[in-house]
């Protein structure tokens, strides 16, 4: 009985909050997020150049175990990729980002704020005025980095 009630409760669940995460994701610039994903933990950031004035952004991601090396994004250009959480709960991804005379390092995925504000797709714009990140449950931008 209870086995019943709990795979009912996840079916339902499904139905209802899949769709939302579809739309919203592809209204913010993400790739269309598929059932597997979510079920099986994956997160994918995404890093977007969406400076003014043609300003190319060289940005350099990493981890403690995984370095995607330097890339030069123009106007418009994402870096992206996907992982799984570790299981101690301590993710952390950060960038180095060199952008019209200005040298910056920050976070861009800390697991311990991230699960809060995105279940799959993070997505993060790098603007003139700083980096914001978007809040996919409350469907809003919130600047982190000025």
């Amino acid at each position: 009985m209870m086995k019943a009630l709990f795979i009912t409760i996840i079916v339902l669940f499904l139905i209802i909050r899949v769709p939302a995460v579809q739309i919203s994701q592809q209204e913010n610039g993400g790739r269309k997020i598929h059932v597997d994903d979510i079920l099986d933990g994956t997160k994918i950031v995404r890093v977007t150049n969406a400076m003014n004035d043609g300003i190319v952004v060289h940005l350099h991601c990493q981890s403690k175990d995984t370095d995607f090396h330097e890339h030069v994004l123009a106007v418009g250009e994402h870096q992206e990729w996907s992982f799984k959480d570790n299981l101690f709960g301590t993710t952390l991804y950060w960038c180095t980002m060199d952008a019209n005379n200005v040298h910056v390092s920050f976070e861009v995925y800390n697991v311990d704020i991230e699960e809060n504000i995105c279940n799959v797709q993070c997505n993060r714009n790098l603007k003139n005025d700083g980096a914001y990140f978007y809040h996919q449950f409350e469907s809003k931008w919130e600047k982190r980095l000025a």
